[in-house]
C-alpha cells in the first residue's frame, strides 16, 4: 500500500502541469473591462443620463483628463466622452452647459446624410436616381445631357462635377469637390420632397426619435447658410444612433443597412476617405476642401488622422466642430466650439493632437 501511494504521488506530481494548463485554458476568459454592458440609450426628454467612470473601463486617468484639459484649452465650449452611450467625461466652458446650442457648420451635412438614408427607406426617393427626376431640369447651370448624368449619390458624395456656381466642370463621378453649393441642393431637394418646413420634418424623422431636444435649422437660402444649430449632448446622441448602425433603444431608426454601409464606406474612388457626407479614417490617402472654385483638391497619401483608431468614422464642421464615431471601442466623442486656430472647412491639427492623447488613454 505504501509503494502505490509512493507511485501514485510520483505519477501525479508529474502530471500536475498538464491538468493545471487544461484547467485554466478551460476556465473563461474575463471580459475586457466595460465590453459586458450592454449599450444605453438616454430617456428622449429630461437629462437624465447615465455615467461610467474611466477608471472602472480600464482606461488610463491621466490621459483622459489631459484630453479633457487639451480640449479646453483650445477653444472648447463642450467636450463629451460616451463608451457604449454612458457618458464617461462632460465637460463645459465660456458659460455652457447641457442645454446650450450653437451652430455646427458642416457636421450638419453628416446629419443630412442620415435624414436621406431615412427618406430613402420611406420611398421617397432614391439616391440613385438622378436629380432631375425630382428637381426637374435647370436646377444646375450644366447642359440638359451633362445635368441627367448627376444622381443623388453624387451629391452627398461631392462628385456631382460642378463648381461652386452649379457650372459644369466634369462629368458626374469623375471629379470630387467639396462643393457647399451643390451639397445644397441636396437640402432643398429634401425640402420639396418632405412638403414641410425642414424643422418640422426633420423633427419627426430624427430629433425628436432620439432626443435631440436642442437643436434647429438655421437657413438663409440667400447668404447660402444651411447649417444645424445643436448642443453637446445632441450632437453626442446623433453620434450614439451611428454607432449603433442606427438603432435607438431597439427602434431601427436608419433600418436600410445597405444605406447605412454605402454612407459610412468609401462612396467613390476619388477620394477613399469620404462617404455619404462623413469623413472615414483608415483609408491610405484623403482630399480635403480646396476653396472656392478651385479646379482640384490636393491628395494625402495617409489616413486621415493617424493617431485615431482605423474605423473610426466623423462628421467635421469649419470651427472644429467634431462628432467622431469608433466602433471598435464603442467610442462616441463630441466637440463644440470656436475654431482652434488652424482655420479650414474640415479638418485640422487638432483631431490629430486629442486622438493622440485619447488613443493612450483608451489602449
Amino acid at each position: 500500500m505504501e509503494k502505490i501511494n509512493s507511485t501514485g504521488g510520483r505519477i501525479w506530481y508529474l502530471l500536475l502541469p498538464a491538468f493545471l494548463l487544461l484547467t485554466l485554458s478551460c476556465r473563461p476568459q474575463e471580459p475586457a473591462p466595460g465590453r459586458e454592458q450592454a449599450y444605453y440609450y438616454p430617456p428622449l426628454s429630461g437629462d437624465d443620463w447615465e455615467r461610467t467612470d474611466a477608471a472602472s473601463l480600464g482606461w488610463d486617468v491621466t490621459k483622459v483628463n489631459e484630453a479633457v484639459q487639451f480640449a479646453g484649452q483650445n477653444q472648447s465650449t463642450a467636450f463629451i466622452i460616451l463608451h457604449k452611450g454612458r457618458i464617461v467625461s462632460e465637460t463645459y466652458w465660456k458659460g455652457w452647459n447641457t442645454v446650450s446650442a450653437g451652430v455646427i457648420a458642416s457636421a450638419t451635412k453628416s446629419i443630412a446624410a442620415t435624414l436621406y438614408g431615412i427618406m430613402q427607406q420611406q420611398g421617397l426617393l432614391s439616391v440613385e436616381e438622378p436629380v432631375t427626376k425630382y428637381m426637374g431640369r435647370g436646377w444646375s447651370e450644366a447642359s440638359a445631357e451633362k445635368e441627367d448624368l448627376i444622381l443623388i449619390c453624387h451629391l452627398l458624395s461631392m462628385s456631382s462635377g460642378l463648381d461652386d456656381s452649379l457650372r459644369y466642370i466634369a462629368d458626374a463621378g469623375t471629379r470630387w469637390y467639396y462643393g457647399n453649393t451643390a451639397y445644397h441642393q441636396s437640402l432643398y431637394l429634401m425640402d420639396k420632397l418632405a412638403g414641410k418646413p425642414r424643422d418640422v420634418f426633420t423633427r419627426e424623422l430624427l430629433w425628436s426619435r432620439i432626443g435631440m431636444q436642442h437643436s434647429r435649422w438655421r437657413i438663409d437660402s440667400l447668404a447660402g447658410i444651411n447649417t444645424m444649430i445643436s448642443s453637446g449632448r445632441d450632437m453626442a446622441r446623433f453620434g450614439l444612433l451611428i454607432l449603433s448602425k442606427g438603432e435607438w433603444a431597439g427602434e431601427k431608426i436608419l433600418q436600410d443597412t445597405a444605406y447605412f454601409s454605402a454612407m459610412t464606406t468609401a462612396s467613390q474612388q476619388l477620394n477613399l476617405s469620404y462617404g455619404y457626407l462623413w469623413w472615414l479614417n483608415g483609408k491610405s490617402s484623403f482630399m480635403l476642401p480646396s476653396g472656392e472654385n478651385a479646379t482640384t483638391s490636393p491628395v494625402y497619401n495617409r489616413s486621415l488622422i493617424p493617431a485615431a483608431p482605423q474605423d473610426l468614422i466623423t462628421a467635421l464642421g469649419s470651427g472644429d466642430r467634431k462628432i467622431y464615431v469608433v466602433p471598435s471601442h464603442d467610442l462616441v466623442v463630441i466637440r463644440h466650439g470656436a475654431e482652434t486656430g488652424t482655420p479650414v472647412a474640415a479638418l485640422s491639427s487638432f483631431d490629430n493632437q486629442l486622438w493622440e492623447l485619447l488613443s493612450a488613454a483608451i489602449r
